[in-house]
């Protein structure tokens, strides 16, 4: 199986706040999978850096082999997101 999702040792500062701490995992093509945690656990952060809508502070994340930092373009044309609330930036 190929790699859908990858992110490793991933940061994300806000005003010197930590929001993601060193997250890394893996998701298989085809494999389901569940991001949970608490309120602040930075879930939605993820979600946004993911999706192009917030570059990480430090670390890489691909989505279908391409970065998400530098190939914004080629992640934005090979996912598709329904989020919770509008958004306008992006």
């Amino acid at each position: 199986m190929s790699v859908a999702v990858s992110l490793q040792n991933v940061y994300k500062v806000f005003s010197k706040a930590p929001v993601v701490n060193d997250l890394s995992f893996e998701i298989q093509a085809g494999e389901m999978f569940g991001l949970l945690g608490p309120n602040g656990a930075g879930k939605s952060t993820t979600i946004r850096m993911l999706t192009t809508l917030t570059k990480p502070t430090q670390g890489q994340i691909q989505v279908a082999g391409y970065d998400v930092v530098r190939q914004r373009s080629q992640v934005k044309r090979r996912i598709g997101v329904v989020l919770q609330q509008t958004s306008v930036d992006g």
